[in-house]
């Protein structure tokens, strides 16, 4: 065997690997003693008896009342979805799964109304309600179609309700409008007080803008009667009963739907006092207009005579001129004729006025091709406005 003689600095390196095996192996000899110590957990007993306190920290327990209708859902307020469990308002994960599941057939319900299964009458029922009670009528429509719909579905909703939710009410730990039931419910049994409510809220609202824009031309005419021209009064402004049909025609099919009668005269006192005030003023600047129209049109003028025949049977022509001497050509930049048009003033008596009344009329042709022109066109007639002046 042969034998070798190492050199001080090998033999250095032979001694620091075996002092660092020597450390190596005690560190993994300790960590291996650590790892398998099992250090016992204490384990709180559970109580016999169940605390006294609720988890707010009140001395009594919160108390979930079930809603009428035999869900558990709990009516006393409070925030959260409830979904996992409601600690202000006590609603456990079973009392919300409860309720959803009646919830999904409530909404199933809820969606058979209506021709089509939409349940289209409930939703308009819903912006009604919340409309009026902010006095916005829009939630009413434009049509009484839009009244019977919600009518219809609310009372086909309203008798589901009775045989399988009676006195279903809104869950305590949502704000989602879908869930709250009870207000679903409302919708349906106050059907009829809704539908009343919206129609007079929109009808009061809508006269309230006639009011307004009566006090505009009154303050336009005081200003400078020359600019404002004259022309602020409406057909009916000497009859306040015949001014106020003219107001209620467009309401008639809601009232008669809804089996409203039509307001007392209370209603418009507003609407009466700002006509007169307007024509106060008129009587007062009539001296203030002239009849300066002298152009003459046989033919249209027969027309207009016919126009104002149907317009004010009991009016009698003092007057009446065309406001240009020939057509006046409507063109497609400037060379195909789209249309032509004249048309003019009729001065007019009313029986026991003392004043005249000057209205303005317009007639009007569209082009056929070839030259022609057909007899006439839908913007022809007589407008609504008028001037009261003298007879001169």
């Amino acid at each position: 065997m042969n034998n070798y003689r190492l050199g001080k600095p090998a033999a250095r390196g032979i001694a620091r690997m075996v002092a660092l095996c020597f450390i190596i192996a005690t560190f993994a000899i300790g960590a291996s003693a650590q790892i398998s110590i099992k250090l016992p957990i204490s384990k709180k007993p559970e109580p016999n008896k169940p605390p006294t306190t609720s988890p707010t920290g009140n001395k009594n327990p919160p108390t979930t009342v079930p809603n009428p209708n035999g869900n558990k859902t709990p009516t006393n307020v409070g925030n959260g979805n409830g979904i996992s469990g409601n600690k202000e308002t006590g609603a456990t994960r079973e009392e919300v799964n409860s309720f959803m599941k009646d919830l999904n057939q409530f909404v199933r319900d809820r969606m058979k109304t209506g021709p089509k299964g939409s349940g289209k009458g409930l939703y308009l029922l819903k912006n009604m309600a919340a409309d009026a009670a902010r006095n916005d009528p829009k939630g009413c429509g434009t049509e009484a179609s839009n009244l019977r719909t919600a009518l219809d579905d609310g009372a086909a909703f309203a008798e589901i309700v009775r045989q399988k939710y009676p006195a279903i009410e809104n869950p305590s730990w949502t704000r989602d409008e879908e869930q709250m039931v009870g207000d679903w419910r409302r919708a349906a049994e106050n059907r009829v007080e809704i539908v009343k409510s919206c129609v007079t809220t929109k009808f009061a609202v809508n006269l309230r803008s006639v009011v307004a824009g009566l006090e505009e031309k009154l303050a336009k005419i005081k200003a400078d009667p020359k600019t404002a021209d004259g022309f602020i009064l409406s057909r009916k402004f000497d009859d306040p009963a015949a001014a106020r049909a003219v107001l209620l025609e467009r309401y008639k099919d809601e009232f008669a739907l809804i089996g409203v009668t039509m307001p007392d005269t209370s209603v418009f006192a507003q609407h009466d006092a700002a006509q007169k005030a307007i024509v106060d003023e008129a009587k007062k600047n009539a001296g203030s207009w002239t009849y300066p129209w002298t152009y003459h049109n046989p033919m249209i003028e027969a027309k207009a005579r016919g126009f104002f025949a149907k317009w004010d049977p009991q009016g009698t022509i003092v007057k009446i001129n065309t406001k240009y001497s020939d057509w006046q050509v409507d063109s497609v930049n400037g060379s195909i004729p789209k249309g032509r048009y004249n048309g003019g003033y009729i001065m007019f008596r009313r029986p026991g006025a003392q004043h005249c009344l000057v209205v303005a009329f317009a007639y009007e042709q569209n082009y056929m091709g070839g030259g022609k022109y057909n007899e006439m066109a839908v913007t022809s007639g007589m407008t609504h406005a008028l001037r009261l002046q003298n007879c001169k």
